[in-house]
């Protein structure tokens, strides 16, 4: 794979570039230029694949306060920053000094940061992704040296350190790290000023929260508003929103909310958008609670009175026209998905499996004034995705193996579809009846009113099954398994139900470990792009 670059910075020394950087599954190639005091000769530098201890792959606009794109034009470039092993960084010293006398000698730097010609584009990132989690470079990653520098293994303490992708603030946190005056320049690259020893906190977790805590300081308390005016529902995204994406933070309903109505807008395939309906994190905090005192007559039936807590939820949109109804459930403090599948279907039935540019075709009747999108956002989803209003598309590899039940991985002439609720929970429990029944009253009362005939959801019409999908490797990351789990429905949507669904290699675990990173790149990629708005309304 071979991307465009710009320059290389390694502790104190500047190196442009010479061409275009080679990443294969044995290392990366950087084609250098050298300087006046070497005669401007053409070298260039190799970085083992097993030496590169993490990486990570930000944008630019991050960097904007600092020197490193004081005087750059135009969008922010995107950043690539690896940390490697003490033993390659003497041999990358030694390298770069004989390409640029003028280094500095005796400064050999463990971080380096590659600067893009440009911003990636999905594809390209998400290739750079997959090339620097190939086993390789792996292997850099999972063997710490014991001989290891001060510099990095001081920034593993008890909680074991950061793993790769590197967001924004780990890279921040290494380069904290890093002996004077090597911490003080590559910082002040990237607008930031190394911490006095007295300010930064014994362990990993609690330095990163402060960083964190420090980067989001000089920020309005509201970033942004989505989707923008003049489309209704939008979600208000503030800093204190932003602070939960930090690392072993728990997901608040806020970025649940914004990162759902993304994926639904933006992220998915428009003909599949269509056929889904994503229900607010509250919907089902709001029909589950317990009847309040005097809420209403004790005479009511419990499925009448909690339907008429929710429903002017749906007062837009007929759900009965839809495929699948996302429902996201928060549980003593654990998130998890329920899917509703074929709400409007009364039986199971046998199909022939169409073609896959047919396959996902809308219903005539499906839509409604509560399913507008972002202008010009359908177009953008149907051609493929290749712009996204918020500038931070989601991850679109497909997994080596796709889940057979999937569209991706079906191969048979026929499938089957039924009415169903599906239970995607990323701890692995199984009990999840008391949902379904509230979730198939509520369906029951929704059709009585919408359809004005009597339906009944009952256990064996509407069936419950919890499915065996990826699942969570610590206590913080059920927010983002949901996400990850309605993201890879989107994108590789279940087309056959002979229940329950296998589903454990929708995605890797990789992909979930990089999603706080994510998110949080793409709030602040549309904060500034509002901000940009806001100031050619003003000027």
């Amino acid at each position: 794979m071979e991307l465009e670059f710009s320059s290389l910075h390694v502790g104190l020394t500047h190196a442009d570039a010479d061409g275009k950087m080679m990443i294969t599954e044995s290392g990366i190639t950087l084609p250098l230029k050298g300087s006046q005091a070497s005669g401007g000769e053409v070298g260039g530098v190799t970085l083992v694949a097993s030496e590169v201890r993490g990486y990570g792959v930000w944008d630019g606009g991050v960097a904007r306060g600092g020197a490193l794109l004081a005087d750059w034009l135009g969008p922010a470039p995107s950043l690539l920053f690896l940390w490697v092993t003490d033993a390659q960084a003497n041999l990358l010293q030694t390298e770069l000094s004989a390409l640029r006398p003028d280094a500095h000698a005796g400064q050999s730097c463990s971080f380096l940061l590659l600067v893009f010609k440009e911003q990636l584009q999905e594809l390209q990132a998400a290739l750079l992704a997959s090339m620097l989690d190939m086993e390789e470079f792996r292997r850099g990653r999972s063997s710490s040296s014991p001989s290891s520098s001060s510099s990095s293994s001081s920034s593993s303490s008890s909680c074991s350190g950061p793993r790769s992708p590197l967001d924004w603030t780990d890279g921040l946190l290494l380069l904290h790290t890093a002996p004077p005056p090597l911490d003080q320049h590559l910082l002040s690259l990237l607008g930031h000023t190394a911490q006095k020893p007295s300010q930064m906190k014994s362990s990993y977790r609690s330095r990163k929260s402060y960083l964190q805590s420090s980067c989001l300081q000089s920020l309005p308390s509201r970033l942004i508003q989505y989707p923008a005016a003049p489309c209704k529902g939008r979600i208000t995204v503030t800093k204190e929103d932003l602070a939960c994406l930090d690392s072993g933070q728990f997901l608040n309903d806020v970025i649940i909310d914004f990162y759902l109505k993304f994926l639904l807008l933006e992220a998915a395939d428009g003909a599949v958008a269509e056929r889904c309906h994503v229900f607010s994190s509250f919907f089902y905090k709001q029909l589950s609670r317990r009847r309040a005192a005097g809420e209403e007559e004790p005479s009511v039936p419990d499925r009448h009175m909690r339907h008429q807590r929710v429903k002017t939820w749906t007062r837009h949109v007929d759900i009965f026209t839809k495929d699948f109804l996302f429902v996201p459930v928060n549980q003593e403090a654990h998130w998890y998905l329920v899917v509703i599948c074929f709400p409007g279907l009364e039986d199971s039935r046998y199909e022939e499996c169409p073609g896959p540019e047919s396959r996902l075709r809308p219903p005539p009747d499906a839509g409604g004034p509560g399913d507008a999108r972002p202008s010009g956002s359908a177009s953008r989803a149907s051609a493929g995705g290749a712009e996204r209003a918020g500038g931070k598309p989601a991850c679109t590899l497909r997994s080596h193996q796709p889940p057979e039940c999937t569209q991706q991985g079906w191969r048979k002439e026929t499938l089957l579809k039924r009415p169903c609720i599906l239970v995607m929970n990323s701890l692995k429990l199984s009990y999840h009846e008391n949902v379904c029944k509230l979730l198939r009253d509520y369906l029951q009362v929704e059709w009585e009113v919408r359809r004005g005939t009597p339906r009944l959801f009952s256990g064996d019409s509407v069936r419950g099954s919890s499915c065996r999908v990826p699942l969570q490797d610590n206590s913080s990351d059920c927010g983002l398994y949901l996400l990850q789990y309605v993201e890879s429905f989107l994108l590789n949507p279940v087309v056959h139900f002979d229940l329950p669904l296998r589903l454990e290699h929708w995605f890797p675990r990789q992909q979930v470990w990089r999603k706080r990173e994510e998110i949080r790149s793409l709030v602040m990629k549309m904060y500034r792009r509002q901000q940009e708005e806001e100031e050619r309304r003003h000027s």
